[in-house]
């Protein structure tokens, strides 16, 4: 087992709310109940923020600001200081620039991916108990987030690719006919699209490996696969020039019917995450509710096992709806057994009863954290 790194303390000022929020954890699992409306997600979605990204709501800045009646305050700020480092991070808005936010660590500047090499988050909320069934850009936005851990290039170059094809559209839109410019933005394009082709393939590989390793766990196996081009080209074994060089020319065959289009009719950003649940060999989107998020806790689970040598810190929002007690208590015996820090949040504390004495209980109630006995 690597660096196990928590959150200590965690300080909330004017965010969501919460006027202010000082708290203090030991490492354990954490468990937030409370009426719905409480605020036991807004707390969830301060950690997230600790990770590059939009967080858990992909919420817009200036909702994290707490409002006074009609008046949202400013200085919204998320600290938190890690148990094992004493490093201290933190975020937080910008006076009189509320659509932007700074990042710093140990009192200085900081970027998000500054903050990943000391704490990395993962998350699953009601919002994704469609993600089987909902749209594949929904997929593919989960399945990129778990790349970020293992490739922490992900992110930029999922930026330079969309950025790319932003502008290669507007070449379309406005009509213009540039071999030099299409060549120019086509080999962007296709460097960053062949790196995220890439990464994805191998951490599907990586979770494939975990899966099929936890034959004994209590939530069902899942086939992955994943849906694009440039994926199939690294399973094929391609290497990255290849397929560098394959999307650069479909980009450049393609050049005419995109225009017709107006958009890049095809790459990576149109590849989707299949899964299929291995015992019943039915498609996860024909499932049941319960058998999808079973799915779903499943492969969380295995991709937190893939970060042994650094444990993640793991956000479950209502994470017991739709399991029934036996499953309940197989999944905090499985969060235990990864020994990280994981915040679970319900409606009542029986839901986490199988705990046992094994983790720090608070009651949420009006914007304010109560820590239960035991």
């Amino acid at each position: 087992m690597g660096t196990r790194e928590f959150i200590k303390t965690l300080l909330l000022s004017d965010f969501r709310s919460y006027t202010v929020l000082d708290i203090a954890f030991d490492g354990r699992p954490v468990v937030l109940y409370g009426e719905n409306g409480a605020g036991k997600t807004n707390l969830l979605e301060a950690v997230s923020l600790l990770s590059p990204g939009r967080g858990l709501r992909r919420a817009k800045l200036v909702d994290f600001a707490r409002r006074d009646g009609e008046v949202a305050c400013e200085n919204w700020a998320v600290a938190a200081k890690l148990g094992d480092s004493d490093v201290k991070i933190g975020t937080g808005g910008i006076d009189g620039v509320p659509t932007r936010r700074k990042m710093r660590m140990d009192g200085k500047p900081a970027s998000g991916p500054d903050l990943a090499r000391h704490i990395s988050v993962n998350w699953l909320t009601p919002a994704q108990d469609r993600l089987f069934v909902g749209p594949s850009s929904d997929r593919r936005k989960f399945f990129d987030r778990l790349c970020l851990v293992h490739a922490p290039k992900h992110g930029r170059a999922s930026l330079t690719y969309d950025r790319s094809r932003a502008e290669r559209g507007r070449l379309f839109a406005d009509g213009i006919d540039d071999a030099y410019w299409f060549d120019a933005l086509e080999t962007d394009m296709a460097e960053s699209g062949a790196k995220i082709a890439q990464a994805r393939w191998q951490v599907l590989e990586m979770l494939r490996t975990e899966i099929d390793n936890r034959a004994g766990s209590s939530f069902p196996q899942a086939d992955l696969a994943l849906e694009g081009e440039a994926e199939a080209l690294y399973a094929a074994g391609a290497d990255e020039y290849d397929v560098t060089e394959y999307i650069k020319a479909a980009l450049a065959k393609d050049r005419a019917l995109d225009a017709r289009a107006g958009r890049t009719l095809r790459g990576v950003h149109k590849s989707d995450l299949l899964v299929t649940h291995r015992a019943k060999a039915m498609q996860a989107a024909y499932c049941s509710t319960g058998e999808q998020k079973a799915l779903l806790i499943g492969l969380v689970l295995a991709h937190a096992r893939t970060q042994a040598d650094k444990p993640p810190l793991l956000l479950l929002d209502e994470v017991a709806a739709h399991l029934d007690e036996h499953r309940r208590a197989a999944l905090i015996e499985e969060l235990l057994e990864l020994n990280t820090q994981v915040f679970l949040t319900g409606t009542d504390a029986d839901l986490f009863k199988a705990f046992a004495g094994r983790a720090q209980v608070f009651e949420v109630k009006d914007g304010k954290i109560y820590l239960q006995p035991g």
